[in-house]
């Protein structure tokens, strides 16, 4: 009588208490996370139809939420608490030396004026910004860029999806965050191989210095040129491999060689690294 009273209960106390879910998101896919403490409750990738997202904007933002939604629903979390991990096309970032070794007085202003000099795939005229500064001299901020009509688009996306969002995030700040604990002094990279292109985050005293794009993992012998030309200008010290296992563990071994490095880490976590990242930042 106990187990059926508490299966009946169970829809109303998922709604009276709503579990925090974390969503990355991607053109190809969504993963869907859940703790409960340390330990992984759940973990999902579910792939999304073709042009449903391009280039980390939603084009079809009813199917989208209905996805997210009755996914939620059949899982047994109906009116979550979102944070999501927006996909990496949808921000960009940068680290800004300030001119003249000081603070500006509107540092928003200044990096407008000289949007320009910073090669970004788009225009800031219709972006939010976000300036965090960044220890040491001269004096330097790290620039987080969103274009607003996506963001405003995967506001939506969650509103039709009937579930509260409570934040969104860039996939770097989370990669870097999820790699935090391993990382020391020096130059510390984080690799991230897939399928179809890869990326390098690197760090130096434990903040950012560069992100480069890289060719797939599958393509090793432009990979390994491309890693030796980089290592030869940043000397890293450490680096931290994240993506896909099966893709980047037959390149482990040559890593190092590749970047000139004694140390070669993997991230060891249950769920994707950006993922971890996000839930580390409610951890703080």
């Amino acid at each position: 009588m106990l187990s059926g009273l508490q299966d009946q209960l169970a829809p109303l106390k998922s709604w009276l208490f709503p579990r925090r879910v974390y969503l990355q998101l991607e053109d190809q896919a969504f993963t869907a996370m859940v703790l409960d403490g340390e330990r992984v409750e759940w973990l999902e990738r579910v792939p999304l139809p073709e042009g449903l997202c391009v280039n980390g904007q939603p084009t079809a933002v009813e199917a989208l939420g209905d996805l997210v939604g009755d996914l939620l629903i059949e899982r047994g979390f109906p009116g979550a608490r979102v944070k999501a991990v927006l996909p990496r096309a949808a921000t960009v970032w940068r680290v800004i030396a300030w001119p003249d070794a000081h603070w500006p007085d509107q540092p928003e202003v200044v990096v407008r004026q000289q949007q320009d000099q910073l090669d970004l795939p788009w225009s800031l005229q219709d972006a939010d910004l976000r300036l965090e500064p960044l220890i040491g001299a001269p004096p330097r901020s790290l620039l987080v860029a969103v274009q607003r009509g996506l963001l405003e688009a995967w506001i939506e996306v969650f509103s039709q999806a009937g579930v509260a969002l409570d934040g969104m995030e860039p996939l770097p700040i989370c990669l870097w965050r999820a790699a935090e604990p391993q990382l020391g002094q020096g130059v510390q990279v984080l690799l991230q191989l897939e399928e179809e292109q890869s990326w390098l985050l690197a760090l130096d005293q434990g903040e950012p210095l560069g992100e480069w794009s890289l060719p797939a993992a599958s393509n090793a012998e432009q990979l390994h040129q491309q890693l030796g030309l980089w290592a030869k200008r940043y000397n890293p010290a450490l680096a931290v491999v994240l993506g896909d296992e099966d893709l980047s563990k037959p390149l482990r071994s040559r890593l190092g060689q590749w970047l000139g490095c004694d140390q070669v880490a993997v991230a060891s976590h249950e769920a994707p690294a950006a993922l971890w990242g996000l839930a580390r930042g409610d951890q703080r």
